[in-house]
C-alpha cells in the first residue's frame, strides 16, 4: 500500500511509469482531467521517487485515491460543507469508473479501552494485575487487532486517582507542592502505554513487529471556559464507601455501589497538530498507535502557548474526536460491562442490542454524566458523522465485531429503531 502525502506540483504525473496495459487509462482525456484535478484538490501524491520506485499503474493510482476519498464522501453525506461541491461530484464520478476490489482495505477503529476494563473494580491497583487484565482483554481483541488498522484510546481513572493520592501523601510529609493533574495524566498515559505495547507484541508476534506498535505523548486542547470546570463529573481513584468518601475532603459522587473522587472532565476539542500528523502518518502505514491515554494531557492556548490545565478529558470523548478527525470507519467502546442498560441494577432492567442514536438519545436519562453517559453520547456523535458504534465488554470485543454481542449504535433501521437482548 503506498502511502499519499502533499505534492509541490502534478509535474511528477509526467514522470510515472505507466504500465503497457494502463494505456487506455491515460488515453481516456476525460477521466485524466477529472483524476488530476481531483488529486491537486486533496494533495494525494507523495514525492516523484516514490512513484518510479513502485512502478505505479494508473488504475492503481485511481483504486488508492478512491479508497481515501471514500471517507470524504461519508463524511459528506452529513456535512457538506467539507468538500466542495466540485470535488464532490468529481470524487463520486471517478468512484463510478473504478471497481473497488472486495475486502482489500482494512476498516481503521479507533478502540476505546476503558480504565476499569484494565482493572477489574475491587480490585488492588498493582502492574501485577493489570499486566494480566491487559494480557487478558488483548487475547479476546487479538482477532479485532489482525483484521484492521487500529488505534487504542484508554482510560486512566483509577491509576491517575492513585498517583493523586501517592502525590498527596508525600505533600503531607514533605511538604513540597503536588502535582498537577495533567502531569499525573502524562505519568499514566507512559505507564499504561508502556504495558499495552508490551502485551500487543506478545499477543500479535510477528504481526506486531511488522506493522510496529507505538505509544504517542498526546496534548489535547481544550476550552478554559468549559463549564465542566464548574461540575466535576469524572471519576478517578479508587472506590470507597460512603464513611470513607466523606472523609476524603474532595468531591465525591456515587458510582454503582460505592463512593469515588470526582475532577473536571472537559470536552476535547482537538489534538495538537504536530502530534495528529504523526497519528496520521503512522496509521497510514498500519501501525498500532496508542494515544490519547486518559483522554490525553489537557492544555490550553495561552498567549500561544500551551499550558496545562488540571482536568481529566473522558477517554470516549477523546475516542470520538480522534475518531472523527482519522475519518475512521468505527469506534469500539471498550469496558466492564456487556452492554449498555436501561435502568441499571433495577428490577426492570433491561440491556439494549441496537438502537439508533435518535432512540439512544431519548433514554438520556439512564446515563449517568460519570460513566455510561460520555459513552452513549460520544457512540451517538461518531455514528451521526458517518462511522458506526459498539459499546459492550472487553471479553466480547471479536463478537462486537461481528453484531454479536453488545450495544450497537446505528442509523441503518431508521429514528425508531431501538432492541434488546
Amino acid at each position: 500500500m503506498i502511502g499519499f502525502g502533499s505534492m509541490r506540483s502534478l509535474s511528477t504525473v509526467s514522470s510515472v511509469r505507466i504500465h503497457q496495459r494502463s494505456c487506455q487509462w491515460q488515453r481516456s482525456g476525460l477521466l485524466w482531467r477529472l483524476f488530476a484535478k481531483l488529486l491537486t484538490a486533496m494533495s494525494l501524491f507523495e514525492t516523484q521517487t516514490l512513484f518510479r520506485k513502485n512502478n505505479t499503474t494508473i488504475p492503481t493510482m485511481l483504486s488508492l485515491a478512491t479508497t481515501q476519498i471514500g471517507l470524504l464522501l461519508r463524511q459528506a453525506h452529513y456535512h457538506q460543507r467539507l468538500i466542495i461541491p466540485p470535488l464532490y461530484h468529481a470524487a463520486r464520478s471517478l468512484s463510478s469508473h473504478v471497481a473497488q476490489p472486495k475486502n482489500t482495505r482494512k476498516q481503521h477503529i479507533v478502540v476505546a479501552l476503558g480504565g476499569n476494563a484494565l482493572l477489574k473494580r475491587g480490585e488492588k491497583l498493582s502492574v501485577q494485575n493489570q499486566r494480566k487484565n491487559i494480557a487478558d482483554g488483548l487475547t479476546s481483541l487479538k482477532d479485532v487487532l489482525k483484521r484492521n488498522k487500529i488505534t487504542f484510546v484508554h482510560g486512566n481513572g483509577p491509576q491517575v486517582g492513585l498517583l493523586a493520592l501517592q502525590g498527596a501523601a508525600y505533600q503531607k510529609e514533605s511538604g513540597a507542592e503536588a502535582m498537577e493533574l495533567d502531569v499525573l495524566d502524562a505519568e499514566t498515559e507512559g505507564m499504561i502505554g508502556y504495558l499495552l505495547e508490551q502485551e500487543i507484541n506478545h499477543v500479535l508476534g510477528d504481526d506486531a513487529k511488522q506493522r510496529g506498535v507505538v505509544t504517542l505523548l498526546s496534548q489535547i486542547i481544550v476550552d478554559p471556559n468549559d463549564k465542566a470546570f464548574d461540575n466535576p463529573t469524572k471519576f478517578i481513584g479508587p472506590v470507597y464507601t460512603k464513611e470513607e468518601a466523606m472523609k476524603l475532603g474532595k468531591p465525591v459522587k456515587p458510582d454503582g455501589k460505592y463512593y469515588r473522587q470526582v475532577v473536571p472532565s472537559p470536552m476535547p476539542v482537538r489534538l495538537i497538530d504536530e502530534q495528529l500528523t504523526a497519528v496520521k502518518l503512522l496509521t497510514h502505514h498500519d501501525v498500532i498507535v496508542i494515544c490519547a491515554g486518559g483522554g490525553g494531557i489537557p492544555v490550553v492556548l495561552e498567549n500561544g502557548r500551551l499550558k496545562g490545565i488540571e482536568a481529566v478529558i473522558d477517554k470516549d470523548r477523546a475516542a470520538c474526536m480522534m475518531g472523527k478527525t482519522l475519518g475512521s470507519d468505527g469506534l469500539m467502546i471498550l469496558t466492564d460491562v456487556p452492554s449498555v442498560a436501561i435502568n441499571h441494577g433495577k428490577p426492570n432492567e433491561k440491556w439494549i442490542k441496537s438502537a439508533s442514536p435518535h432512540q439512544m438519545l431519548a433514554l438520556a436519562d439512564n446515563f449517568p454524566d460519570g460513566s455510561m453517559g460520555p459513552k452513549v453520547s460520544s457512540a451517538i456523535d461518531f455514528v451521526q458523522n458517518g462511522g458506526w458504534s459498539m459499546i459492550g465488554s472487553l471479553k466480547d470485543a471479536s463478537k462486537m465485531l461481528d453484531k454479536e454481542a453488545g450495544t450497537e449504535v446505528t442509523n441503518e433501521h431508521g429514528d425508531e429503531h431501538l432492541e434488546f437482548y
